[in-house]
């Protein structure tokens, strides 16, 4: 091994050490402040919204005088908050990896002022309920409450008059023309290629419609269309000043679906239980479930079968009308959906 091998090494191991540090003081610290609960969620926003909403009916089975919400530190400073939250605790995004990896090995899933407020595993296994939608799989599984359980919608910062101004200055808001294009998600980062949401722009901008796409970070918008960067109390805001918002179910859908926000949205077939309408009831949502990722995912399994039979994989939640096997069938659905909101 040559010396720059050896540097790289230990800068490795040096890093893990600080990490495992930064963990380390990071759990003695909540350890020792009985008084509060502390809810650890280590993915992004959409868990960040959900457990917050959640927070309150954990805090009171808990009986904790107050909640700290721990999370991803790119997650802090969105503007949003939960009335029984009396603080906020950001980690770098590797020292929320390790409490992850901490919790799932020991599963020390909780413990008197503290809870891994993300779904928790046997062995390596998801420990859900098959039957319930994800917010009640989060509810059974990880936070110990009943299913009837209210959820506590956020409070969500005003802008200021400049801002406002600031945000018909930069774009065009118009109820009947305004699209906002969110192709981009982690969760689902394969569902239907770029190509997909390049022709639903094109065909989208031919019926005189104004497309922006959604970007943050490195994310580049969509061919002919104008990049879309706001803030989230921004983005409420503007919820009922465009005409819709269309992409892949993703963390900021779940923002959406707290607001007066018309969505459409892409899930992978059959992840019915991600389902934003069933989720939040009331939201103005209408799901379309792409099979292209399901099938590639579970073609060794089920290969000698057709697709009728793969069919009877999903749950009886879905609508056949809803379940699209062509990516040409859905956007062609999808488009008629936008000329009938």
């Amino acid at each position: 091994m040559n010396d720059v091998d050896n540097n790289e090494k230990n800068d490795a191991e040096n890093k893990d050490k600080e990490f495992k540090e930064n963990f380390d003081k990071v759990f003695r610290l909540i350890e020792k402040d009985k008084d509060r609960l502390y809810l650890i969620s280590t993915k992004g926003i959409g868990d960040f919204l959900i457990v917050g909403g959640f927070s309150e009916a954990v805090q009171k089975r808990k009986n904790k005088k107050s909640t700290v919400l721990v999370i991803q530190r790119s997650k802090r400073n969105t503007g949003i908050f939960f009335p029984n939250v009396s603080g906020i605790m950001s980690c770098d995004i590797k020292v929320m990896a390790a409490f992850e990896k901490y919790f799932h090995e020991t599963k020390n899933y909780e413990g008197d002022n503290y809870i891994y407020a993300n779904i928790h595993k046997i062995n390596t296994y998801w420990d859900w309920d098959g039957n319930l939608d994800m917010l009640d799989r989060l509810k059974k599984n990880a936070l110990k409450i009943p299913l009837d359980s209210p959820f506590v919608y956020p409070i969500v910062d005003e802008i200021p008059e400049d801002a406002v101004a600031a945000l018909y200055k930069k774009y065009i808001l118009d109820k009947d023309r305004t699209i906002i294009l969110l192709p981009h998600a982690k969760t689902f980062k394969k569902t239907l290629d770029k190509d997909f949401w390049t022709n639903i722009a094109r065909r989208l901008r031919e019926k005189n419609y104004i497309v922006y796409t959604n970007v943050a970070g490195d994310e580049e918008p969509l061919e002919g269309t104008e990049p879309f960067n706001v803030s989230f109390p921004e983005l409420y805001h503007i919820t009922g000043k465009v005409k819709c918002f269309l992409g892949i179910n993703s963390g900021i859908f779940v923002f959406l679906a707290m607001t007066d926000a018309k969505m459409l949205t892409v899930n992978v077939f059959p992840h019915w239980f991600w389902d934003l309408s069933m989720m939040f009831p009331g939201c103005n949502n209408h799901t379309f479930y792409n099979t292209s990722q399901f099938t590639k995912e579970l073609n060794e399994v089920l290969g000698k079968y057709d697709i009728s039979a793969k069919m009877k994989y999903s749950q009886k939640n879905l609508a056949q009308e809803d379940i699209f096997y062509s990516d040409d069938d859905m956007l062609e659905a999808i488009l008629k959906k936008v000329e009938e909101i």
